[in-house]
């Protein structure tokens, strides 16, 4: 969360945990879904959280500053699917989100009325992670069926499909390049304006299962299967 102070986490006990880092121990926890919660994301006092429970939720929540509790996140919207969701995201502005799905389907929310805007069947697999462009025009999706997608978001069409040679965990945005991880430990760097791969980096012994982008796009921070968190600067 923007205040560094408070995590949201998705368990797999159907709950959503506030917990807090300064006081290092859980504020709340509130029953979200009736299966487990697959991903949870926040961006401008809106939080979703999707689960195996074939829905995503839409909740208004914003953390104390003091990181002690603060009011509980208030339910707003259920957005149905017809399968288990496996991950989520929300643009910049808040309008949009987008939703993937373990058969592989890619899906456009409005935010504003709830509604879907479209759906695409992008990935043959378990569609692992979704991320919206920093100018809110694109959407990336990268699967456990080795591809990484590019999608404009207002037509639907498919940009920029890639190969990574291994399932795909988990995927960022920063600026013009994408970075993807992948199931053997691989940091894919991709440049999305010459449209090609820039680097494939290993520091990972096993598959890297999350990573974050510093505000400033200097840094990012990857956790994997290994037991480790590696720092990296970018250049």
């Amino acid at each position: 969360m923007p205040d560094s102070r408070t995590l949201v986490l998705g368990s797999w006990d159907n709950n959503i945990y506030v917990y807090s880092v300064e006081f290092g121990h859980v504020l709340e926890s509130v029953l979200a879904h009736d299966d487990a919660v697959s991903s949870v994301h926040w961006q401008n006092d809106l939080l979703l959280t999707s689960s195996w429970d074939t829905c995503v939720k839409v909740w208004r929540y914003r953390p104390e500053s003091s990181g002690k509790k603060g009011p509980s996140p208030l339910f707003l919207a259920e957005l149905e699917h017809e399968t288990e969701v496996n991950c989520v995201n929300i643009d910049a502005s808040s309008k949009y989100a987008v939703s993937g799905t373990v058969d592989g389907s890619l899906i456009i929310w409005n935010l504003e009325d709830q509604t879907m805007l479209s759906q695409h069947s992008v990935h043959s697999d378990v569609v692992k992670a979704v991320c919206f462009s920093p100018d809110g025009q694109r959407v990336l999706s990268a699967g456990a069926d080795q591809y990484l997608k590019v999608l404009d978001v207002n037509t639907g069409t498919e940009i920029y499909s890639k190969s990574a040679g291994e399932g795909l965990r988990c995927a960022a945005w920063n600026g013009d390049i994408v970075l993807v991880g992948g199931d053997s430990g691989n940091l894919h760097v991709w440049d999305l304006v010459e449209v090609k791969p820039m680097a494939t980096l290993r520091r990972h012994k096993g598959a890297i299962t999350c990573l974050a982008v510093s505000p400033n796009g200097k840094h990012v921070v990857t956790g994997g299967e290994d037991k480790t968190v590696v720092l990296w600067s970018v250049t």
